[in-house]
């Protein structure tokens, strides 16, 4: 984080002059901020770029960043590298001078992949390879007698002999046990090749992380150029934790699961299953949730679960099972009326004995979505343990070896969080603007929050990096102590995060003066196809209008619906830099009138501009002394904690710096403390219902030809749906009136005594029902209207 007039380059910020501010616009200020490993790229020019998902790629390529690359080379090591450089002029041929024995290259693609293709290409300017073998593993290992895998050790589940060879590229199946080997180009295949009519299908297969080579002849000036991977794509799994994801074991046993790491971290042999109880009856069935947070939104089309039981030997394989059915559900991180994630089904595998231990891969496509969690939803015993599961005999159930997830497009929401930002004493925070290229259908969210308080968290390890107690730690002698590691959290006088600003230059609208701050960003994109990116983020400053203010209206319960006069106390404390005010700026999510103002005991003359969102008030004079202000209004409330905010402005800093107040007591006798009104507690959702008519006579002479319906919204915090239906006594509907999803306010709706068809109804008695539907039910209002001509 940089911070003009050469302030220092830490969190603890310096002393500031006037008119400072922070600004994070290079690699290495941008890398104290929490964000998604991998997800976004942060250029060495400051930009933060989202990283996009692809299909199609070749898993060569990018083997070194998972770990990969040449794992064992027996001849000309230095040259072995070539062989995944992306140049099919350069190659790597073996010495003969070492031997027959050592003409072998393996290559390691540093995590599991689902392969459909790979592709052997020698040097063209000289004879291929003639003899030689094709080995592929999954990186499974031998096991001792004890069923421990033996580190080092590789197990080949699929190999091709090659003989005869005239071909400088041979395309290999790995989905098929014969490799389905093939040439391209008019070289002619020779005798040795299996024909590749056959197409023999292993369901498990296509699993591949090693690619070895072994010469068994020596062919003069001949080269190995290239091998390439071809794979459904980048798997989104990989890394989730890393990326700030987490993954979430719920049983209904008794018991704890952990371990599920294992199913993301590209290892075939590495697992996570459930122990099995060995008992055959339960009285009922055991259900079970894994949930991914993928740590980010991306766009998602497919999943594969892979339950091969590679860790252990194949000879007991038949003991560790995966299924007896689940459900696949995907939330894009939407609320529920509950308070829970929002989840849809995107797959489901019917019940079949097959699902146990025959099926070990399982393989989903669905439509291209948002998704930012999933869940696998499965039972794992069945009529109450007749069918085994985790009662049996298995040793395992609901074996994933690997949970791979696949996409397409740039992620659909990256979130970035900054470290908490110590200004070293109070300061006002007055604008934030960034840098920042937004394609359509894309944009970005900035919240801040604030706050004078932190907490020292102290965590304490052992030598080998475990966190252990504070007890243990002290008991432990010096020397085998592991060191001391202090975090900071925000105190308990922290704001909540500020609604978002969406465009650069907005003023500051959490709680300031503050000592301290904390910004978050989102990277936001509805197009898979497009992403914004940020080059810089400034974060505004002055020294503070006043030191300190408390606030508070009064009344602070009020009927819904009726207009009242409000009286808003203000006492604002100077001292130190700060600067004094003389403008007052008061905003809502409903109309205000401006009454009058009073400093100390004296009525003010004032200037009144009234705004979209309230009213501004330009006094005379600066006020730099300590007065209690009382600012009246009048207003009606719709919506229950309706906010009344007012801001401290000053002229002579331009209409861009200006201090939210905060409440407190800021006159003895008033028993608010809050700048927010309040409605009864009640489920009242409609109220103050009223017909601008007692008889609809449409008949066009100017008197009663319309019925006007009015009423009151009330608590609607998101828009729901608001209708008004007309029915007959006979219960038929005859209209309905619907003018979308509306908000907590004042609504009115005109019947024309007309039905749907446009055609004016007969003469007589209707009912008009007037309906909200809320998060957890539908509240309905009716009244009576005759028809008359």
């Amino acid at each position: 984080m940089t911070i003009t007039r050469a302030l220092c380059l830490v969190i603890v910020l310096g002393s500031f002059a006037f008119g400072e501010r922070i600004s994070f616009d290079s690699r290495s200020t941008w890398q104290e901020w929490a964000h998604p490993v991998g997800a976004v790229e942060l250029q060495a020019t400051g930009r933060i770029q989202p990283v996009p998902v692809r299909k199609n790629i070749d898993a060569v390529r990018n083997a070194e960043h998972f770990g990969g690359g040449i794992r064992s080379v027996g001849s000309n090591a230095r040259d072995a590298g070539l062989i995944m450089d992306g140049d099919p002029a350069t190659s790597w041929s073996p010495d003969p001078a070492d031997g027959i024995e050592n003409a072998y290259i393996e290559l390691d693609l540093g995590r599991l992949v689902t392969a459909s293709e790979i592709v052997i290409t020698f040097d063209k300017s000289a004879p291929p390879f003639e003899f030689f073998d094709i080995l592929l593993s999954s990186g499974e290992k031998f096991f001792t007698n004890a069923l421990v895998p033996v580190e080092g050790t590789l197990g080949y589940g699929l190999s091709k002999g090659v003989g005869f060879n005239e071909s400088h590229e041979l395309v290999l199946d790995p989905r098929q046990r014969t490799l389905g080997l093939s040439a391209s180009g008019s070289d002619d295949i020779g005798g040795g090749f299996v024909d590749s009519t056959v197409r023999e299908f292993k369901e498990s297969s296509g699993l591949i992380r090693i690619v070895r080579i072994e010469l068994s002849k020596f062919v003069e000036g001949a080269g190995l150029a290239e091998i390439s991977v071809s794979t459904i794509g980048d798997n989104i799994s990989l890394g989730i934790i890393e990326r700030g994801g987490n993954i979430e074991l719920i049983t209904d046993l008794q018991a704890v699961l952990s371990g599920g790491e294992n199913m993301v971290d590209g290892d075939i042999v590495t697992n996570w299953g459930m122990q099995t109880y060995h008992q055959t009856q339960t009285g009922f069935d055991i259900f079970n949730r894994i949930i991914f947070d993928l740590g980010a939104h991306y766009w998602i089309d497919q999943i594969r679960i892979i339950g091969e039981p590679a860790g252990a030997p194949s000879r007991i394989r038949s003991r560790y099972a995966n299924f007896f059915w689940y459900q696949l559900l995907a939330s894009d991180g939407s609320i529920a009326p509950d308070g829970t994630l929002n989840f849809h089904e995107i797959a489901f595998v019917d019940d079949s004995p097959l699902n146990e231990t025959t099926i070990r891969n399982f393989d989903h496509q669905f439509e291209l979505q948002k998704i930012r969690y999933i869940k696998q939803y499965f039972p794992s015993s069945r009529h109450g343990g007749q069918r085994t599961g985790t009662h049996g005999s298995y040793r395992l159930f609901a074996l994933i070896s690997e949970f791979q997830i696949y996409g397409e497009g740039f992620p659909a929401e990256l979130q970035l969080t900054s470290p908490i930002l110590d200004l070293g004493a109070a300061k006002a925070l007055t604008s934030v603007e960034w840098d920042a290229d937004v394609p359509p259908s894309t944009r970005i969210e900035l919240r801040s929050r604030t706050g004078n308080e932190v907490v020292e968290n102290i965590h304490y390890f052992d030598k080998k990096g475990k966190e252990i107690t504070e007890r243990k730690w002290n008991k432990t002698p010096k020397s085998l102590r592991g060191p001391t590691e202090t975090t900071i959290s925000v105190g308990s006088d922290w704001s909540v995060w500020s609604d978002p600003y969406v465009t650069s230059g907005a003023l500051f609208n959490s709680p300031s003066p503050r000592r301290y701050a904390q910004l978050d960003l989102r990277l936001i994109s509805d197009d898979p196809n497009a992403a914004p990116s940020i080059n810089a983020l400034h974060l505004n400053m002055e020294n503070p209008i006043a030191l300190e203010t408390r606030a508070e209206v009064f009344p602070s319960q009020v009927e819904p619906g009726v207009k009242k006069d409000f009286t808003y106390f203000v006492l604002p404390i100077f001292g130190g830099r700060s600067q004094g005010f003389d403008r007052l700026t008061m905003t809502a999510s409903v109309p205000v009138d401006f009454t009058s103002l009073t400093l100390g005991d004296e009525p003010v003359e004032v200037a009144v501009t009234p705004i979209a969102e309230g009213f501004v008030v330009d006094l005379p004079t600066t006020v730099r002394r300590s007065e209690l202000i009382e600012l009246s209004f009048s207003s009606t409330i719709y919506q229950n904690q309706t906010r009344f905010d007012l801001f401290l402005g000053n002229s002579d800093l331009g209409t861009n710096v200006r201090q939210l107040v905060d409440q407190g007591d800021a006159r003895a006798d008033v028993p608010s403390e809050s700048v927010s009104v309040q409605l009864p507690i009640n489920d009242l959702l409609l109220a103050n219902v009223a017909l601008s008519t007692r008889v609809l006579t449409p008949n066009g002479d100017g008197i009663g030809d319309e019925l006007g319906i009015e009423f009151d919204a009330l608590k609607l915090v998101t828009p729901r749906p608001i209708r008004v239906h007309i029915y007959d006594l006979a219960g038929r509907e005859m209209r309905v009136l619907d003018s979308g999803d509306g908000l907590a306010r004042r609504h009115r709706f005109t019947w024309d005594g007309r039905d749907d068809a446009g055609v004016l109804v007969r003469p007589g008695t209707y009912l008009v029902q007037i309906e909200i539907a809320g998060d957890s039910e539908t509240e309905t209002v009716q009244r009576i209207v005759p028809v008359a001509y």
